[in-house]
């Protein structure tokens, strides 16, 4: 197949399935300058597939089951690899899932293979990406505009799953995968030059994350993560709202002592009643705290004083869905730490790695000859942050993943002067100024 050529100038529209569309940029940064470009003048050109995304994916029971029973497996196995010490965590599997299921979709032989094994993909490829499709959908779905409660609380819900790949202008790629990334993931292809502008480009992609997740997640792409081998960069956000379906009265929240592993600390602790699930084992409590319209959920998962390592580290999928499922609803006295912090921007590289991902991160064996054609392009990183945020009206929080991905240039010459050399300074016009030759560099 000839892959489709994301150059504007030359992109043929009927023969690739994709068109070129001016993408406003209205609070993004300048690629060059750093300042806010006018929404009147900044505009960046988008590949943009003229197949529309599918709002009505056909998707069996069973294989929603399944995506939804892989991603919480492999949510529990990224937990077990970053949770080896004491220090807070937060991150989102899903949206981690996401960014790299749409690299996924461009994987063949080996680094597919691996890269099915550690993120739990048991379905194929005509399935998982229509079943990412319909869960995004279905948590579209989950918004409640915001609206007031007979006992006078003002309450909404917004969950938003947002996808964006972002290609160095002029760069091959094959049509199929671009019309993957509309068809199912809802991604249209914005256009930098990567090569010229690197950190212009860093700034724009940052800037659309923090636009799409409230200012929550800030700069998620470092400085020096992007260079001139950069030809897509594949991002996910996830932003997310809710108020409690019962509300926490602040005039129950007190100082109280936490005890954390460090020492006791003292925290503004929120106290309520509620009817709500509640179930408690050996060793552990679980009890679920509802948001508003009581589709979405926090679950609260708690170990008995000195036994967190010990309950952590038993925590599985199947551990999660057996002992939930033994919750009952019964009257219920909370209390809970009001608590905010963000995690990362962190590398996920070193964890995936862990899980068996080896040949999509290497240069020399990484096939992704399902994404473009030409050059081999591999996996340079996997980025992400998360943010939360809780207090007695609900609950903010936002994660951002992003998928850097690098063109496999020849290596670089390398000058090793550790031997004797001769040397010429020359002008422009050829005319040798000085000759000399250096057999000991210490002599004088």
């Amino acid at each position: 197949m000839n892959p489709a050529k994301m150059n504007p100038a030359k992109m043929n529209p009927v023969r690739s399935g994709w068109l070129v569309a001016a993408w406003s940029v209205w609070a993004l940064v300048g690629c060059s300058t750093g300042e806010e470009l006018d929404p009147a003048e900044g505009a960046m050109l988008e590949a943009r597939s003229t197949l529309e995304r599918d709002t009505s994916p056909d998707v069996s029971d069973a294989s929603y089951g399944t995506l939804i029973a892989d991603n919480n497996a492999f949510a529990f196995d990224l937990y077990h690899e970053l949770a080896t010490g004491s220090d807070n965590l937060f991150y989102s599997p899903l949206s981690i899932s996401v960014a790299l299921a749409m690299t996924y979709a461009g994987a063949k032989a080996t680094t597919k293979a691996e890269m099915a094994a550690a993120l739990h993909y048991s379905l194929p490829q005509a399935e998982l990406h229509p079943a990412f499709n319909q869960l995004t959908l279905e948590l579209d779905s989950r918004n409640i505009a915001p609206h007031q409660t007979t006992e006078g609380d003002d309450k909404s819900v917004r969950v938003s799953l947002v996808n964006a790949a972002w290609a160095q202008q002029g760069y091959e790629f094959v049509p199929t995968y671009l019309d993957t990334l509309a068809v199912h993931h809802g991604a249209g292809v914005k256009l930098l030059d990567f090569s010229a502008d690197p950190a212009g480009s860093t700034d724009i992609i940052n800037a659309w994350v923090a636009q799409q997740t409230e200012d929550k997640i800030q700069d998620l792409i470092p400085d020096g993560a992007l260079d001139s081998l950069t030809r897509l960069v594949l991002t996910n956000t996830l932003y997310f709202y809710a108020n409690w379906a019962t509300v926490f009265d602040t005039d129950m929240t007190h100082d109280e002592v936490f005890h954390a592993p460090s020492g006791e600390v003292t925290v503004p602790t929120m106290h309520g009643s509620l009817d709500t699930a509640y179930a408690e084992g050996n060793g552990w409590q679980m009890a679920e705290l509802p948001y508003d319209g009581e589709k979405l959920s926090m679950t609260i998962i708690l170990p008995d004083a000195g036994r967190f390592d010990e309950i952590r580290n038993g925590l599985t999928a199947d551990w999660f869905t057996q002992s939930s499922a033994a919750m009952q609803h019964g009257d219920l006295d909370v209390s809970l730490p009001k608590f905010r912090f963000t995690w990362g921007t962190t590398s996920l590289k070193p964890a995936l790695e862990a899980f068996g991902m080896v040949d999509a991160f290497d240069g020399t064996r990484a096939d992704f000859s399902g994404m473009a054609t030409g050059e081999q392009l591999y996996i340079a990183d996997v980025l992400h942050q998360a943010f939360v945020g809780v207090d007695e009206s609900g609950t903010e929080a936002a994660a951002a993943t992003a998928v850097i991905m690098f063109g496999n240039a020849e290596p670089a010459a390398e000058l090793i002067v550790d031997r004797p050399f001769v040397f010429l300074i020359r002008d422009v016009t050829g005319t040798l100024l000085f000759v000399g030759q250096v057999t000991n560099p210490t002599a004088s």
